[in-house]
């Protein structure tokens, strides 16, 4: 038998096909993986902004979900980083790379002692 593509499939069809799926992927997940789907999907759609229409919508979404609690969340967020503005607060991705920069500097010390003594 051929494979089918969904090319294979009319739009109603193909549409069907896609509720299956999405029910039948649903219904085998465990509520810790649920959790973590939705936490990944929300992270994408907050967090991975691109841009000031999305940022806007990521803002309004923000608003709506905390509505009038939004100003204490933002006086908390403000006071944390207010009693940390002496530290640097980077994210792991900033660590990461200033650790690879510290021991990129590192190996071109340690190759230009060694190239000074090789003469």
């Amino acid at each position: 038998m051929e494979e089918l593509t969904y090319k294979d499939l009319t739009e109603k069809e193909l549409d069907s096909l896609k509720d299956m799926y999405i029910l039948s992927r649903i219904n085998s997940m465990t509520e810790r993986d649920l959790r973590l789907f939705v936490k990944e999907i929300i992270v994408d759609q907050i967090k991975g902004t691109v841009g000031n229409a999305e940022e806007r919508e990521a803002w309004e979404e923000i608003k709506d979900f905390f509505s009038e609690d939004l100003s204490n969340k933002i006086l908390e967020v403000k006071a944390k980083f207010a009693k940390n503005k002496n530290e640097e607060i980077k994210s792991p991705e900033e660590l990461e790379f200033d650790k690879r920069l510290g021991l990129l500097k590192q190996q071109q010390e340690d190759k230009s002692s060694k190239d000074m003594w090789e003469d």
